[in-house]
C-alpha cells in the first residue's frame, strides 16, 4: 500500500534532505564532508541493505550509517562519537517525514474491512534507511499506526524477510497458525517465498521490487494491487478449515 520508486518527487526531495540535514550535523561537529561525497555514501549503504536483505539480514539504521560514515574516513564515527551517529541518523529520519511517501488511496478503509472480517493484522517491513521510530511517527500522522496489532521492522531485529523468524515473530505476537495467515508483499523473494517457507499463504502484489536472487515459489494469490485485496482475502477465508 506504499509504493515508491527513485524518480518520485518525494523520493528525489528526500535524498537531498537526507545529505543536507546530515551534512548539517556533521559540520556542526566540525567535520567537513563534500556533498558529493556524502551522497556516493548513502547510495552505497542503501545498495549493501538490499544486498543484506536478499540474504535475510539487516542491522541498526545507526549501524549502517557507522559504516558508511568510515568509508569517508576510518576514524569519523569515533571522532563524532556515539551521540554523533545518533544525530546523523536522526537527521536522515527526519528528512523521511518532512518528505515521506505516498499512502495509497484507500489503503486505510482496506484494512479495516479486513478487520471487519475477524482478521488480525499486522506489518513486516524490511527498512531501508529510515528507522522504526519515524515510521511510526508517520503511520501516527496518516491514521495507519493503529491499524496494525503487530509491527515488525527488520533493522530492530537484525534480520530481513525472507528469514522465517521474522515471520514467525508475527505469527506468534498474532497468536496465529501458519496455515491460518495470508502474507501479502511485492517481493517474490522476500515476500512470496519467505512466507510460503514459514507455512503461510501468500498473496503478491504485481509490479513491486524485484529481487535479484531468483525464486521457484509460485504466489496463492496475485494482484495488480492491493486495493484489489478483500476478495482475495474472501476466498482464503472459505479456504481454511472451520
Amino acid at each position: 500500500m506504499i509504493f515508491e520508486f527513485g524518480t518520485k518527487p518525494n523520493s528525489i526531495k528526500r535524498r537531498q534532505l537526507r545529505a543536507d540535514y546530515s551534512l548539517d550535523v556533521l559540520t556542526g561537529l566540525g567535520e567537513s564532508v563534500e556533498h558529493s561525497n556524502f551522497v556516493a555514501v548513502l547510495n552505497t549503504i542503501s545498495e549493501d541493505i538490499i544486498a543484506a536483505h536478499d540474504e535475510a539480514r539487516d542491522s541498526s539504521l545507526a549501524e549502517w550509517i557507522e559504516s558508511g560514515l568510515a568509508l569517508i574516513d576510518r576514524d569519523l564515527p569515533k571522532r563524532i562519537g556515539g551521540s554523533g551517529v545518533t544525530a546523523v541518523v536522526d537527521a536522515i529520519d527526519r528528512s523521511f517525514i518532512e518528505s515521506p511517501p505516498t499512502l495509497l488511496d484507500g489503503s486505510l478503509d482496506l484494512l479495516e474491512r479486513v478487520r471487519d472480517r475477524g482478521v488480525h493484522v499486522g506489518l513486516i517491513s524490511n527498512a531501508g534507511l529510515t528507522s522504526s521510530k519515524a515510521f511510526r511517527v508517520w503511520f501516527e500522522q496518516i491514521g495507519l499506526l493503529d491499524k496494525f496489532e503487530y509491527m515488525a521492522f527488520s533493522n530492530d531485529l537484525a534480520m530481513a524477510k525472507p528469514a522465517k523468524q521474522i515471520f514467525e515473530l508475527a505469527l506468534n505476537a498474532l497468536e496465529t497458525r501458519p496455515a491460518r495467515a495470508l502474507h501479502v508483499g511485492d517481493n517474490m523473494h522476500a515476500d512470496v517465498a519467505g512466507a510460503a517457507a514459514a507455512g503461510m499463504s501468500t498473496v503478491w502484489v504485481r509490479g513491486g521490487i524485484e529481487s535479484s536472487t531468483p525464486t521457484q515459489t509460485k504466489p496463492d494469490y496475485a494482484v495488480d494491487s492491493v486495493l484489489e485485496l478483500i476478495p482475495v482475502v474472501d476466498r482464503w477465508l472459505d479456504s481454511l478449515e472451520k
